[in-house]
């Protein structure tokens, strides 16, 4: 190995040096927002230039022939391109970046992600009722695990630098950063760690000065000024996070009741949405698209009642159906123009109700989106930190905490619902919620339970060379290429039996051997402890290349077992 290949293994791969991740999710950050901003100009510079629409996402200018032309020649389009793939190739989305990192420590294939660019620019441009955030996770994640692959991250790296990547897609998506760090850690990486922090922090800020470099300083949503007028709107947030959670379980029983024709072929399932998404934007074209204008003018109260009823009830059904039969586009943007349109709802109604209070229709419109965030991702935390940047206004914290709180407990505790990416992974039976012990064991580098103090010997030792290892007093003997370990104390005991003999042959002298597997440093205790499980196993050689046979000390399940029991506060 050249020095500076192992400079390089030391402070980056294979090491817990935090210079070396920081750099590497600084670069990650910066290349997967440039990849979100290519993913959104892909969407957006096509339908501004080609048709007579003022931005993006007014669909509603377009005639209702152009729409539903634009529909279904993307729906088939869509079609065509999943057909003929085998299903692990079709697998893209938040759902596949879940269980890539519960199941594959982090590595997502490149085709998947070449595959879902494509296709959510395909869903978007055609106008589908789906969200751009679900893809631009998979991009960021995707981008990340990339990036560690070609520079042979350990495992327990690895996942730190999907989720930084995750973060920068998020920061770059709706311009909040902290939101973006919350989210990798409570969805993704499913734990707040220090080691974590200060990546996942660099790769999201650089998210965001990349997404502001190219399309300014604004939030994605045009919010007021909102403000609590007086603590006796305090029963009526509450009511608003009850409203909500339950609006957000109606959400999670619609996917869950449109997965059961998840068996019927890929025409029926995506066909059967694309037509559904026709017919109701003949009437509603508002639904078409990620639909955050027609937020932004439900939080100025310029959508009315009725319309923003049935607003919520048409992208309910699309949104849910999406989800339910893997349509390759998001369900974040739906879930909060839901909220929105719950929030807009119950601001209205306290204007009704109360015509002589100065209520912000605007203010209850932000508290659902972000109680509908929290309770169908759960991710509350995620939720409340958004509403505080995309508001710039710390007055939202304490009322969106109530609502966001209320919501998901209704969900979570009174329903007993998981979040919406377990439900669409629930029929997958590789992917399992990670218990603490696992989370612990996945988060840790194997070289922190490794014994060291391990030797590499031949088979075929000369007195004089067994006499010089066994002065270095190591704790076992390695026999190369036997994948076998012996105790010292059998080597010198056959130097005081044998006295006559030049050689001794570590296989045959009287020993207590111990065969052992072959493992990567690379790996972390849980890769160790699953190979030790599935070979029935106790003891591990750890290779820092095994390929050039380079050895760097064993594990065992009791070093697994006793690193868990007295592991460092």
């Amino acid at each position: 190995m050249t020095p500076l290949r192992q400079l390089w293994q030391n402070m980056i791969t294979l090491s817990d040096n935090q210079i070396g991740l920081a750099g590497l999710a600084l670069l990650t950050g910066l290349v997967s927002a440039g990849l979100i901003t290519l993913f959104r100009l892909a969407i957006e510079l096509p339908l501004v230039s080609f048709f007579p629409i003022e931005s993006a996402e007014n669909f509603e200018a377009m005639s209702r022939e152009t729409r539903s032309l634009l529909l279904l020649g993307g729906g088939a389009l869509l079609i065509l391109m999943f057909y003929w793939l085998p299903q692990e190739r079709r697998s893209v989305g938040v759902a596949h970046v879940l269980l890539r990192m519960e199941r594959h420590q982090g590595y997502l294939p490149a085709r998947n992600i070449i595959l879902q660019w494509f296709a959510a620019v395909v869903a978007l441009l055609s106008g589908h009722s789906v969200g751009r955030e679900g893809p631009a996770i998979h991009l960021g994640a995707g981008t990340g695990s990339q990036i560690g692959q070609r520079t042979e991250l350990a495992h327990h790296r690895l996942r730190i630098l999907a989720a930084a990547g995750v973060a920068s897609a998020i920061s770059a998506s709706f311009n909040t950063p902290m939101a973006g760090v919350i989210f990798a850690m409570e969805v993704v990486l499913l734990e707040y760690s220090i080691r974590g922090f200060i990546p996942i922090i660099l790769a999201s800020v650089s998210g965001a000065i990349v997404s502001r470099a190219v399309f300014g300083h604004e939030t994605a949503f045009n919010v007021p000024a909102l403000n609590m007028h007086s603590l006796w709107e305090v029963p009526y947030i509450l009511l608003l996070g009850v409203v909500c959670g339950l609006v957000a379980t109606a959400y999670i029983y619609l996917v869950k009741a449109f997965q059961r024709i998840g068996h019927l072929p890929l025409v029926l399932r995506w066909g059967g949405l694309t037509l559904a998404t026709l017919a109701v934007s003949w009437w509603l074209p508002q639904i078409l698209g990620i639909g955050y204008d027609t937020v932004n003018d439900a939080l100025n109260g310029q959508v009315f009642f009725i319309t923003l009823l049935l607003l919520l009830g048409a992208k309910m059904l699309l949104s849910s159906w999406a989800a339910a039969v893997s349509f390759p586009a998001g369900l974040i943007g739906p879930v909060m123009f839901i909220g929105a349109a719950v929030g807009g709802l119950m601001g209205q109604l306290s204007i009704w109700l109360a015509p002589d209070y100065p209520a912000s229709i605007g203010f209850y419109t932000m508290l659902g989106m972000g109680a509908m965030m929290g309770a169908v991702l759960r991710a509350p935390l995620a939720a409340l930190v958004a509403l505080l940047e995309l508001t710039a206004n710390p007055n939202i914290i304490m009322p969106g905490m109530l609502s966001v709180v209320i919501a998901s407990l209704v969900v979570s505790e009174v329903f007993r619902l998981p979040s919406v990416f377990q439900v669409q992974l629930g029929g997958n039976v590789q992917y399992q919620t990670p218990s603490p012990v696992r989370q612990m064991l996945r988060n840790t580098w194997v070289a922190q339970a490794m014994q060291g103090s391990v030797i590499e010997v031949q088979r075929t030792l000369s007195r004089e060379a067994a006499g010089f290892i066994l002065q270095r007093d190591p704790d076992w003997l390695l026999i190369a290429d036997e994948d076998t370990l012996i105790r010292p104390a059998a080597v010198a005991e056959a130097l005081e039996t044998q006295t006559e003999a030049d050689t001794v042959d570590l296989l045959t002298i009287p020993a207590d051997r111990q065969a052992a597997g072959r493992i990567s440093l690379k790996a972390n205790l849980q890769d160790a402890l699953d190979l030790m499980q599935a070979h029935q196993l106790q003891w591990l050689i750890v290779y820092r290349d095994e390929r050039r046979h380079q050895f760097a000390g064993v594990v065992s399940r009791d070093d697994i077992e006793r690193y868990y029991q007295y592991r460092p506060a």
